[in-house]
């Protein structure tokens, strides 16, 4: 007697893709993705990268001592950071390589929140009396500190010291420094032309939380969550600082389930090139969106591996909704609206609806692109060993007598 034909419960209704498929396409991303950083030549030079850009920003006076930074990974719009485009001006001036860390630079450190003046839920003005003593180069036609101004400031005083201290190794090249918007990016390359990017932001660091803040305390432990503390970002219409809470994001992101943090990765690596587009909101919307999922949905159901591409494909869907509607609150400050004002809604809508048709296209592609980055890595890491090998044998040979 012949059995009945096993159900077809792992598909996905719009798009007909399997969903154990999907999630072995998430779980193969993650690994080529997370491979990168294995070499250990390109790991030993990323750590003398970062040693030098610390040495500069050292350099620049005066900054709050002690000096501890915030480092983040990912390049200023790959959605560490609240950024879009329209925040930054223009396009990067360099390229954007796998390897790349955002660094924020404390130029000024507040005991409380009492000491700004907070314009709206999401952006603060500094006074220019709290940096004391005043710095010549921050002059300014009203009483507050200018997030232009100090960008000149920092800028200048980095490039200066670039210019003043010697290359960092010999096997590691500096391949530019170039400002961009409030911030600067400078990109190094090893003799293996691996590339790493480091984005550097002047921020106000503030003690406590700003008024009308919600959720936080929720995730602050004494001893081992993150410290009750946000910072300024130096962008915002009018001399304006945006309020937002890196220190506490990271905390989050260590502290996702792995099959979230697997949808966080795809997300980003399949949506994120259109969403730094000139117009575009920038991709710390996909995170945001994830933080709301995880506000109602249970934890049995996020934890679950199994369930990665489902959550997949339910981001994709509200992010399209969200565009549609042109609202994405904020999870930390009521009141204020990622979307506000951004008119490319409808048209990032249909980009998203595009990737919930076909959603395994893109990520095959997406899987292909970091084969593409890791192989480029391991060939110049071979033809460089080759190269070493051909040269030993060359010197060691003997001629004859």
């Amino acid at each position: 007697m012949t059995s009945s034909a096993r159900p077809l419960t792992d598909l996905d209704y719009c798009s007909g893709s399997r969903i154990l498929e999907m999630n072995k396409l998430m779980e193969e991303l993650e690994r080529r993705e997370g491979s990168y950083l294995q070499s250990k030549e390109v790991l030993e030079s990323c750590l003398k990268a970062k040693d030098y850009v610390f040495t500069l920003i050292e350099q620049i006076h005066p900054l709050p001592s002690p000096n501890s930074l915030l480092i983040l990974s990912g390049a200023l719009c790959s959605g560490c950071l609240d950024v879009s485009p329209v925040d930054l001006g223009s396009t990067s001036p360099l390229s954007c390589p796998p390897i790349s860390y955002t660094i924020l630079v404390p130029i000024l450190r507040l005991p409380s929140p009492d000491l700004l003046h907070q314009t709206s839920p999401c952006h603060c003005l500094v006074p220019l009396s709290l940096w004391d003593p005043p710095h010549p180069q921050l002059s300014s036609t009203t009483s507050y500190v200018n997030p232009h101004n100090v960008s000149l400031w920092f800028t200048s005083s980095l490039l200066s010291a670039m210019s003043r201290l010697p290359a960092p190794d010999p096997h590691l090249c500096q391949e530019g420094a170039e400002p961009w918007g409030n911030c600067v990016s400078l990109l190094f390359s090893n003799s293996s032309d691996v590339f790493f990017r480091f984005d550097i932001v002047p921020v106000v660091e503030v003690h406590g939380w700003p008024t009308g803040a919600q959720y936080l305390e929720d995730w602050v432990d004494d001893v081992q969550g993150p410290p009750r503390l946000f910072h300024l970002l130096p962008w915002g219409a009018k001399g304006q600082w945006r309020v937002s809470f890196p220190g506490v994001e990271l905390f989050l992101r260590r502290c996702l389930y792995p099959s979230l943090s697997r949808v966080l990765r795809a997300s980003l690596a399949v949506l994120g090139p259109f969403l730094q587009g000139p117009e575009a909101p920038g991709p710390y919307l996909i995170w945001v969106t994830l933080l709301h999922a995880c506000e109602r949905l249970p934890v049995g159901y996020l934890s679950q591996a199994q369930n990665a591409a489902s959550c997949f494909l339910g981001l994709l869907e509200e992010l399209s909704f969200n565009f549609l509607r042109g609202s994405c609150p904020n999870p930390f400050l009521p009141g204020c609206d990622l979307l506000y004002g951004n008119t490319t809604g409808p048209y990032l809508a249909h980009r998203v609806a595009e990737v919930r048709t076909q959603p395994m296209t893109h990520l095959r592609e997406a899987v292909k692109e970091a084969k593409e980055a890791m192989k480029g890595g391991e060939r110049e890491e071979k033809e460089e060993k080759e190269q070493k090998e051909e040269r030993e044998e060359r010197g060691s040979s003997c001629s004859p007598s």
